[in-house]
C-alpha cells in the first residue's frame, strides 16, 4: 500500500490533480478477492443472525468500534444531513446551507410522520425530537456541508460530486453490511480516473490510512472503484492520499477479516444495531 503523500490546505486544483491520478489496474479487486473475503466472513460471522456492520471505523479501531451502542444525536445527523445539504447547494437547488438542513430536517420529518422510514431511522428520531434539537441538527449539519464545500469549492463542471452516496456491500447469504464512507467524487475530466473523498474530524491518526484503504475497498465492491482515495481532516487543514493499488485491496480485506474475527471472538461485545439514515 503506498501512501503518496500530506497535503496541507491543498487548493481545489491540487486536490483534483492529486486525488484522481495514478496508475489504475482495473483487475485490482479481482473476483477472487470478492468471493474470498465474502467465503471468510461467512466462516467468521455467517451463523450470527446479528446484523454487522464493518467499516473503516472499525478498521481503525478494532473492537473497540463496537463497544458502545449506537444513539442519534445532533452530532451523528450533522453527515447524513450535511451530506444532502452539500448536494443542494453546490447544484443552486438550494440558496445556503442553512437553508437547505433546515428543509433536509423537515422533508426527513414528514417522511417518517407518513410512516415511510424504518424504526431506528433518522427521520423518526428527528420527528420526536423536540424544536431546539432539531434546530441544532440544522445548525450541525450546514457547519458539517460549508466546511465539505470549502474544501472542494465545486463548480458546474462536474469535476466534483459533493453529497454522494456512501458505498455499501452486503455480504450474501450473511447479515454483514460493508460500508464504505464517501462524501465527493473527484474526476476532473472525462474519461479520467476516478479519486474518492471522505472527509473525517481532528487529526489523521496512526491507523488513518487503513481506514482509507478500507472505503476503497467497499466502494470498487459496489461498483466504484478509484484510483486513489483521499481523507480529508479539514479541522488540522491536511489531506493524506493513498493509492488504490492490488497491494492495498488485500489489506482492506484483511482488515475487514480481522474486524470480523474480533466480532466472531466470545469475549467480544455485540453489534450495535446501527440505524441508517432515511
Amino acid at each position: 500500500m503506498t501512501v503518496v503523500e500530506r497535503l496541507c490546505a491543498p487548493t481545489r486544483d491540487v486536490l483534483l490533480a492529486r486525488g484522481s491520478s495514478g496508475p489504475r489496474d482495473h483487475d485490482i479487486v479481482s473476483a477472487r478477492l470478492a468471493s474470498q473475503l465474502a467465503a471468510r466472513l461467512t466462516d467468521s460471522l455467517g451463523a450470527d443472525r446479528r446484523r454487522h456492520r464493518l467499516d473503516a471505523f472499525a478498521a481503525e479501531l478494532g473492537p473497540a468500534r463496537f463497544d458502545a451502542p449506537f444513539a442519534w444525536s445532533a452530532r451523528a445527523a450533522r453527515r447524513p444531513i450535511g451530506s444532502s445539504v452539500a448536494h443542494d447547494v453546490a447544484e443552486g437547488a438550494m440558496p445556503d446551507a442553512l437553508s437547505a438542513a433546515a428543509s433536509e430536517i423537515e422533508r426527513l420529518c414528514d417522511r417518517a410522520q407518513r410512516g415511510l422510514t424504518r424504526r431506528g431511522a433518522l427521520g423518526g428520531w428527528l420527528a420526536d425530537a423536540p424544536r431546539a434539537a432539531r434546530a441544532l441538527c440544522a445548525v450541525e449539519a450546514s457547519t458539517w456541508a460549508e466546511r465539505l464545500l470549502r474544501l472542494v469549492e465545486p463548480t458546474h463542471d462536474g469535476s466534483i460530486a459533493v453529497g454522494i452516496a456512501d458505498a455499501w456491500f452486503d455480504v450474501p447469504g450473511t447479515t454483514i453490511t460493508l460500508q464504505g464512507r464517501l462524501d465527493a467524487a473527484l474526476r476532473p475530466a472525462a474519461g479520467a480516473h476516478l479519486g474518492l473523498l471522505r472527509v473525517r474530524d481532528g487529526l489523521p491518526g496512526a491507523r488513518a490510512a487503513d481506514g482509507l484503504v478500507v472505503d476503497a475497498l467497499v466502494a470498487a465492491l459496489a461498483g466504484r472503484c478509484p484510483t486513489r482515495m483521499v481523507g480529508a481532516w479539514p479541522d488540522a487543514g491536511l489531506c493524506l492520499v493513498v493509492d488504490f493499488d492490488d497491494d492495498a485491496a488485500r489489506r482492506a480485506a484483511r482488515l475487514l477479516l480481522a474486524c470480523a474475527d474480533a466480532l466472531a471472538a466470545p469475549s467480544a461485545a455485540p453489534s450495535p444495531l446501527e440505524a441508517m439514515a432515511a
